[in-house]
């Protein structure tokens, strides 16, 4: 039996790198894997910069009755001003010993991190969810990326290319979830070109784009409907005196979200810093779903997606051109809808990502640190990562503590 460790901060979350953990852990075979998912309810960041999502009761059921081995531990903070975001006052090294385990899983944005940091002999399995960082430490063994993009980008910035395998999300939905309620009915919208996506309360991740675009359609046949979101999509609609823009609360409730995606004709994506690989998009794609969505300076793990199945634009002009050819072109509707599904069907079935994500396991358990020479010298670069990020805000500080100083004086 090969022992599997996962480890993520606020695990028990909806969230997409979440939901990539949770379906790892309920998907390996439980006669070849013991999966141990170590979780913390999210407290409290200092400063407060991430909209962290809530534990869902529903996953934690939903874990438990896959019979995933769920470990609780307590973290009073995160201090986002170390270089690894330490976990103020935890007990995490209670309740975790590495030696129990042949490998840890991660999911996380691929810089330096704690507690992996202080991981240093158990062979370690990244899955990165975000752009901008790397970390070389001598024992992650394999790092798994969710998009071709992200690899490119994390070699760019210094990961070394022979760790990298590729995966995408596992996205379990059963067959029969494809007919069910809707919200037509409900909202009176029946018989209307529906839009919409569905998105975390989080003001950081707020993009313009769709629904100023959507104020440039004015077609009486057109709406659209936002599943929680930031409150500015509300102060947004009010200001562009959009009538026909629905809200609907923010859940984790699977079968609310499956409910509202079986209600749109489109899915009408944006997030101001993009994504790597979206799993609400791929969700999307099981219901034959449309995509349009825009692209980002931040995060373009999408767009290579998109351009295949949907509409990718660059602005508000350009998302309200695939607003109208969506509304009007039947055979381009037709012609994206049917590529989703295809799309949906290669890339997220459940047994063909679990199977991918095994193998990765087999082949660490046989050679998990192969190229030792390479990984002394990838890991160096992370050393002077790690010491230039402490440099930094030992600066900041006391650059602000004169700052203080001066202005007391003053």
């Amino acid at each position: 039996m090969i022992r599997i460790a996962i480890i993520k901060y606020a695990g028990l979350s909806s969230a997409g790198t979440e939901k990539f953990l949770q379906n790892i852990a309920v998907h390996l075979p439980k006669d070849r894997f013991i999966v141990d998912f170590f979780y913390c309810v999210h407290n409290r960041d200092e400063p407060e910069m991430f909209s962290v999502p809530e534990k869902s009761n529903e996953v934690e059921d939903y874990l438990n009755h896959h019979n995933v081995n769920l470990i609780e531990f307590n973290v009073a903070a995160r201090d986002l001003n170390s270089p690894c975001h330490n976990w103020i006052d935890t007990d995490f090294w209670k309740v975790f010993d590495e030696a129990k385990y042949d490998i840890i899983q991660t999911g996380r944005g691929g810089y330096p991190e704690y507690p992996f940091n202080k991981i240093k002999k158990t062979p370690i399995v990244d899955s990165i969810h975000l752009s901008g960082f790397f970390d070389n430490q001598f024992n992650i063994s394999r790092v798994m990326h969710i998009s071709e993009w992200s690899a490119k980008k994390w070699i760019t910035d210094g990961g070394d290319k022979n760790r990298i395998r590729h995966v995408s999300h596992i996205i379990d939905i059963p067959s029969n979830e494809l007919s069910g309620d809707n919200y037509r009915e409900e909202l009176n919208l029946e018989g209307k070109f529906i839009f919409g996506f569905h998105q975390r309360n989080d003001e950081y991740i707020f993009s313009d784009i769709p629904l100023n675009a959507f104020a440039k359609l004015k077609h009486s046949n057109a709406a659209f409907i936002i599943l929680g979101g930031s409150e500015k999509y509300r102060v947004q609609a009010k200001r562009l005196k959009l009538n026909e823009v629905y809200f609907l609360d923010h859940t984790s409730n699977k079968e609310v979200v499956r409910k509202f995606l079986r209600t749109l004709n489109v899915y009408a994506h944006g997030r101001k810093d993009g994504e790597v690989n979206s799993t609400a998009i791929a969700e999307a794609m099981f219901f034959s779903l449309p995509i349009i969505s825009h692209s980002s300076i931040v995060a373009q793990g999408h767009m290579k997606l998109i351009e295949s199945i949907g509409f990718l634009a660059n602005d508000s002009d350009d998302y309200y051109l695939g607003l109208t050819r969506m509304l009007n072109d039947v055979n381009f509707y037709k012609s994206c809808s049917r590529k989703s599904k295809e799309f949906f069907e290669k890339n997220y079935s459940p047994k063909g990502q679990i199977n991918k994500i095994i193998d990765i396991y087999d082949e660490v358990i046989i050679n998990p640190f192969p190229k030792k020479l390479r990984r002394h010298f990838f890991a160096l670069k992370t050393k002077k990562y790690i010491a230039i990020r402490y440099f930094e805000i030992f600066r900041y500080k006391i650059f602000s503590r004169v700052k203080k100083l001066l202005r007391n004086n003053d």
